[in-house]
């Protein structure tokens, strides 16, 4: 998501300013250290491919505030009718 900044005065000359936030990103378990572990996100009955979950984890990552998340569970459930997800998410 873009935001854009208008500073009218002293800032004139520099006129709009784009800021653009990074969304979450996927991590892999040696990537973590160091990191704050600040949740878990639970994505079930997702019928979707692997891709597309990943991706609807990606989006919930980024709805708690998250820079990163690493999957630690994903299977396929034909009793829950799509894929069973758990992810780690990280500050």
């Amino acid at each position: 998501m873009a935001h854009l900044f208008a500073f009218p005065g002293a800032f004139s000359t520099v006129g709009l300013i784009t800021t653009t936030a990074r969304p979450a990103e996927e991590a892999s378990a040696d990537c973590v250290t160091g990191l704050n572990e600040i949740g878990v996100i639970s994505v079930n009955a997702v019928s979707d491919s692997p891709e597309e979950v990943d991706y609807i984890v990606a989006q919930k990552a980024d709805e708690r505030g998250a820079s990163w998340y690493r999957i630690v569970r994903m299977q396929e459930s034909p009793r829950l009718d799509g894929w069973r997800v758990q992810a780690i998410i990280y500050a």
